[in-house]
């Protein structure tokens, strides 16, 4: 991995190249913390060591962990060393300078975020994650809602999605317009159909218009970025320019 990219720098003429790291969907996992407020000299670490019930399967002394604001309130993220240790290592054996990490999740949230501020309702994001399918409900720029779902068929998959989004309604109780956004592949999206109940005031929105970047192989021309990929280039992008 390190000559690859070492190699591909190379043979784009980049010179002074800087790289900023988008880690992977697994591994990672984040938390929103109520009635936290995020100020610069809180450690992180300290944090974690505070904060209970967070239900998360990491280990607070062999984990990374950083705050981020999340409109009033504050966003954990955190991932095991290991993890982020690797790739580091990938970075330092490459010769490169690390700028920057994020989480591919994350990032995305806030791409997502400004590509609808002009939705003022909740939205209920679903992308996969291996195997399975994870529907976030954002609202007011806050993830309230994050869970994985393994349906054995197309049916159990809208039922199971209808499902979550409808307990979190009654438990939040309140009900404001819901817009459904879809980073899934063409196949997927099929599986959905049935999915969306206008009747409701319910609708989609799409990221129309991101940033792509340029392809270096012909490869990469016809494959291209997953949507979920260019929502968390377009967050990665807000901060660089901030």
């Amino acid at each position: 991995m390190a000559d690859l990219l070492a190699e591909l720098l190379f043979d784009c003429d980049v010179v002074g190249a800087q790289l900023e790291l988008v880690l992977p969907i697994q591994g990672t996992h984040w938390r929103v913390l109520d009635g936290v407020v995020s100020e610069p000299q809180i450690d992180p670490a300290d944090l974690l060591a505070i904060t209970t019930d967070l239900n998360w399967p990491l280990d607070a002394a062999d984990s990374y962990v950083v705050i981020t604001p999340c409109v009033d309130q504050t966003l954990l993220v955190g991932c095991p060393r290991s993890l982020l240790q690797v790739w580091i290592d990938v970075v330092e054996m490459a010769d490169l300078p690390l700028r920057r990490v994020d989480w591919v999740v994350s990032s995305a949230q806030r791409g997502l975020m400004l590509q609808q501020q002009e939705w003022f309702g909740d939205i209920a994001w679903v992308f996969s994650d291996g195997s399975s399918y994870r529907l976030v409900v954002i609202r007011a720029g806050i993830p309230e809602l994050d869970c994985c779902i393994r349906p054995k068929n197309d049916e159990d998959l809208v039922l199971e999605l209808r499902r979550r989004v409808a307990a979190w309604q009654g438990l939040s109780g309140s009900s404001p317009p819901l817009a459904w956004c879809f980073c899934l592949s063409e196949e997927a999206l099929t599986k959905l159909d049935s999915l969306m109940d206008p009747d409701r005031g319910e609708t989609t929105v799409g990221a129309d218009g991101l940033w792509m970047p340029h392809a270096v192989t012909e490869d990469d021309e016809v494959q291209g970025l997953q949507m979920l990929e260019r929502l968390a280039l377009q967050g990665m992008r807000e901060d660089l320019y901030r």
